[in-house]
């Protein structure tokens, strides 16, 4: 089993871009089984997001390939503004709708140099599709872009009302309690998504997944520290509060950090625990949360620690480059 890294987690979706007010429900399709947001800005604008940004600035390769996005797509990442992505659960296969940071129209225009490209129009949109992907222009800097032909076109008759979308995000709601302007926001259905991609997970967690039918998690800032979210949608109330009981026995577990020293100790909470991020476990404030079915589970670490140990794993890795 892989590792359990408290700090990656963060990383993970710090860096997610590299893939709030949340994601509109109009625009994402009803047979989405997972929905996820990104708010660059915030992302970018954030100390974290600062770190690295200008540590990557520094590679000239990432320059010349930020450069070459601009030339050659307008794509300019460091100005985008939102993206939001969904899919059902088969592999390969999603919808992507993105805002700011990109010039259509000079995007549409190379996408014509390729002879390749199959263009064709949709009501007053025109369609671009290559035998990996599609998209479209939905205004001079904002696009649309599918898995295939046919995912683009179901993705334009979601957000021209032609085809069901959401009605009602109650864990990306939920969420939005637990983080004030989340900057990353994801939620899936993991029974059915794991049932679409004929997988299975871990009896631990499988335990608890089986009370839940939907689990999000969201990432943000919160006054000096980085705020994780997890939040789980439960079938009934009563369930809920199994859950809730579950999560706080969970957390108290992990809370204990370097007092778990054993191989056995960790494998009877279900995770192979790195050491080096328990002690920065101990760190973290962990609060538990339920509002009728939802239960939530809300990490803060300080954003000075995590800067700081961010910048620790830069300086191994040049270092690991500088010896190779």
């Amino acid at each position: 089993m892989k590792k359990f890294s408290f700090l990656s987690a963060f990383l993970a979706l710090s860096v997610l871009s590299l893939l709030a007010a949340g994601p509109n429900p109009k625009q994402v399709s009803k047979q989405a089984n997972w929905v996820a947001h990104l708010e660059f800005q915030d992302i970018l604008t954030s100390e974290i997001g600062l770190l690295m940004m200008k540590e990557a600035r520094k590679d000239p390769a990432f320059n010349q390939k930020m450069n070459g996005m601009m030339a050659v797509f307008g794509l300019n990442l460091e100005k985008m503004g939102s993206a939001t992505a969904y899919g059902s659960g088969k592999k390969d296969e999603g919808v992507i709708i993105t805002k700011g940071g990109i010039n259509t129209k000079q995007l549409e225009g190379f996408a014509s140099l390729n002879e390749e490209a199959v263009v064709k129009s949709k009501g007053d949109k025109k369609t671009y599709s290559f035998k990996k992907g599609a998209f479209s222009s939905l205004g001079p800097d904002s696009i649309i872009i599918a898995s295939d032909a046919e995912m683009l076109n179901h993705g334009l008759d979601v957000i021209d009302g032609k085809s069901q979308s959401q009605k009602k995000m109650t864990v990306a709601s939920y969420l939005n309690n637990l983080i004030e302007k989340p900057m990353a926001i994801m939620s899936v259905h993991v029974p059915k998504v794991l049932e679409i991609q004929g997988e299975s997970i871990p009896a631990p967690q499988a335990a608890v997944l089986k009370k839940a039918d939907l689990v999000g998690f969201a990432l943000g800032e919160a006054g000096t520290s980085m705020r994780m979210a997890m939040a789980m949608r439960a079938s009934d109330e009563k369930t809920a509060e199994h859950l809730e009981n579950v999560l706080r026995g969970a957390w108290s577990l992990l809370s204990l950090g370097v007092e778990i020293t054993s191989e056995t100790d960790s494998k009877e909470i279900g995770m192979d625990i790195d050491r080096e991020y328990l002690k920065l476990l101990q760190k973290a404030k962990g609060t538990i949360s339920r509002e009728k079915r939802n239960v939530g589970l809300t990490i803060d670490l300080e954003t000075a620690l995590l800067l700081e140990k961010i910048t620790e794993e830069i300086q191994k890795r040049n270092q690991k480059n500088e010896s190779d």
